[in-house]
């Protein structure tokens, strides 16, 4: 079946890359149809096509098996194309054998899709810090289809490592199984499916061939023989050994799904000798192994902010090279396929090489690892210094209490451990050197030491050059230091960068705030100028002009606001700003139309309800008023009466549009 399995793999890319260049040509597509979207689902409880697609696949996997896996993966293109190109070359992939790190999948799966819904709901509001549950949505299309997705930098090195190197060390579905995390939930779906490959008993010959043609490191003759049936969870039926079968015995068809098959059979194949179970680790090496595997993982992950799928995949082939060089110190005689490591107790040149490699890996990533620990523990402290950055960057500031200043002393201590060795830290690596100077720049203004944290920042924008993150940073030490030269300030940082979209945004509200509401709104004027497809100098200059713009302004604002609904659509504050600007113009009729459309969006938000009450009040629709402000009273009560803010009420006059996010 090699030949159709590629091509419906090969057809699977072609449908991917027509999605990316429909996102390139028109600007917004479905979103990501991937997994790794569901994330997004868990975590804030967005419902994506991403979770869809992954709910569908475990659900077809419960009945069909992992058919999935065989046929619908693009990593497994990557992975079959990379087999043929070695057995060109006459290197047939030997699996690599352990019990302990075939969990790691089931692990990785639920710290991806499980512990972010156990923190939100359980261990966030017994410690404290549980984020507002917003309630379910669902997010069908996106303009920012990449956002998620690696560059060409790290794609590279990805289809290297999760290819070639993993099929070479690892076996054929070497990733598939010791580091992808959605096989994690894959594999125990795949146990209760009740359509697997069988065997027809009377006309199987035992001659092995279907497990010499199977890709997935499968014992199919033994399992055959023992339980009428392919029981182990790595199966992903490609049915290669359907079709290889010289006596057409092994078929697919209904029968006992794989968990029913209890222990006390499974040992008795293993005790008849027709079930042989071979692993190339001990208990003590798989513990062991086991650590070295978790070590390597979060000292990668961690370092470099890797994508999950590649630093498992790197893990897995790190943890098996240390294996190998176990070996190779153990063993009288070791090799790596044809190459000679140890023989007759005797170190090749290629086995000294190893040893090298995997010493100097171990080494590494301890190194990395404990610079990640430093880093964590400053995250930790850094969490806790909860002071508001309008009242540290004020003229009134205040001296926080004694246990935030140690706090803010702690984390301090840590972010130096955690920078780069050059900068007096523990870090051999110089990948986090300006979110660190930007962190602990913020620590010491917390704490009041305004001249420390400006000869921070100028010591990081002169070793590294400026960047809007230390360009923000800076100017706020400035608004402290010296508020005359701010504005001059932030002209000529503008006048270089004029994409930096944040901070010219800061400027606008500074110049709101100490100036003058006509240049705040020429500023947010030049912003627009500068990326006028970008929605935050769009929105903000909308807010300004309906809350200061008099009439031309409203009306102006309503126009703006029609062009970021024109590149989100689906928007609920646009369309309520809209609805607001179209009512202070007069055009309550449209400003209606808008405010329902935002309403059908955001049916929970009782503070939108609230506001429709007061259009309809204001067009003297009483009874449907009167409508809106009780199903606005609901929601309300709902999310927590006068916690969640001031009770609302009629009649009240429209004070102008809220917000929207990002302005």
């Amino acid at each position: 079946m090699e030949r159709w399995r590629f091509a419906v793999l090969i057809f699977i890319q072609v449908l991917i890359i027509a999605h990316v260049v429909q996102w390139l040509i028109t600007g917004t597509t479905v979103a990501p149809i991937e997994p790794s979207e569901s994330i997004q689902t868990v975590q804030s409880g967005v419902i994506t096509v991403g979770f869809i697609f992954f709910v569908v696949a475990i659900g077809s996997t419960m009945i069909l098996g992992r058919f999935f896996c065989g046929w619908g993966c693009h990593i497994m293109l990557l992975q079959d194309w990379c087999g043929r190109l070695l057995d060109r070359i006459n290197i047939r992939p030997r699996p690599f054998r352990s019990r302990l790190l075939r969990l790691m999948p089931l692990a990785l799966a639920l710290y991806m899709f499980v512990w972010p819904v156990a923190h939100r709901f359980i261990v966030a509001p017994w410690v404290g810090g549980a984020p507002e549950w917003a309630g379910w949505s669902f997010e069908a299309t996106t303009t920012d289809f990449w956002r998620t997705f690696p560059g060409l930098m790290m794609a590279i090195p990805f289809l290297f490592v999760c290819g070639f190197l993993t099929i070479y060390l690892l076996g054929m579905k070497g990733y598939c199984t010791y580091a992808c995390p959605y096989g994690g939930f894959f594999a125990p779906a795949e146990q209760v499916s009740p359509i697997r490959i069988r065997v027809r008993a009377d006309s199987c010959a035992h001659c092995g061939v279907c497990t010499t043609a199977c890709t997935s490191n499968v014992q199919v003759h033994q399992e055959l023989e023992s339980f009428g049936t392919v029981v182990d969870p790595g199966c992903m039926k490609c049915l290669d050994c359907v079709t290889v079968c010289p006596e057409d015995a092994v078929y697919v068809g209904l029968g006992r799904p794989a968990f029913m098959i209890g222990s006390e059979e499974r040992e008795a194949a293993v005790a008849s000798g027709k079930l042989k179970q071979k692993f190339d680790l001990s208990w003590t090496e798989e513990i062991v192994f086991a650590l070295i595997a978790v070590g390597l993982l979060f000292s990668i992950r961690g370092a470099y902010s890797l994508p999950l799928l590649f630093a498992s995949g790197t893990a897995a082939c790190g943890t098996w090279i240390d294996w190998k060089a176990w070996r190779v110190v153990r063993d009288r005689n070791a090799s790596l396929y044809r190459t000679a490591l140890k023989r007759d107790g005797r170190l090749r040149p290629a086995g000294g090489g190893l040893l090298a490699f995997a010493g100097l890996m171990l080494v590494c990533s301890g190194w990395i690892g404990t610079a990640n620990i430093a880093a964590a523990m400053a995250f930790r402290y850094d969490d806790r210094v909860l002071i508001p950055p309008s009242m540290v960057f004020s003229e009134g500031y205040v001296t926080p209490e004694s246990d935030i200043m140690s706090d803010a002393e702690t984390s301090l201590a840590w972010y130096d451990r955690a920078a780069f060795i050059g900068d007096g830290g523990w870090s051999p690596i110089p990948a986090y050197r300006e979110m660190i100077s930007v962190r602990k720049a913020w620590l010491l203004s917390a704490m009041g030491r305004f001249d420390e944290a400006a000869a921070k920042l100028d010591d990081t924008i002169d070793r590294l050059g400026m960047t809007e993150d230390l360009a923000m940073g800076r100017s706020r030490l400035l608004r402290v230091q010296n508020p005359r030269l701010v504005d001059g300030w932030y002209g000529e940082v503008l006048d270089r960068h004029p994409d930096w979209m944040r901070l010219r945004d800061e400027r606008v509200m500074w110049r709101f705030e100490q100036l003058s509401t006509e240049s705040a709104i020429e500023e947010a004027r030049a912003g627009v100028e500068a990326m006028p497809e970008e929605l935050l100098p769009l929105r903000r200059l909308a807010v300004l002009l309906v809350d200061h713009g008099g009439p031309e302004g409203w009306r102006e604002s309503a126009e703006i606001t029609e062009r970021t609904l024109a590149i989100e659509p689906d928007n609920p504050n646009a369309l309520r700003a809209l609805a607001l600007a179209r009512a202070k113009s007069g055009d309550f009729e449209r400003a209606e139309i808008a405010m329902r459309a935002a309403v059908e969006l955001a049916p929970t938000d009782w503070q939108l309800r609230h506001q429709f009450a007061l259009l309809l009040y204001e067009r003297d629709s009483m009874e449907a008023a009167e409508a809106a402000l009780a199903e606005a009273l609901r929601l309300w009560e709902e999310a927590g009466g006068e916690e969640a803010g001031a009770r609302p009420g009629l009649p009240t006059p429209i004070e102008g549009p809220a917000r929207p996010p990002g302005a």
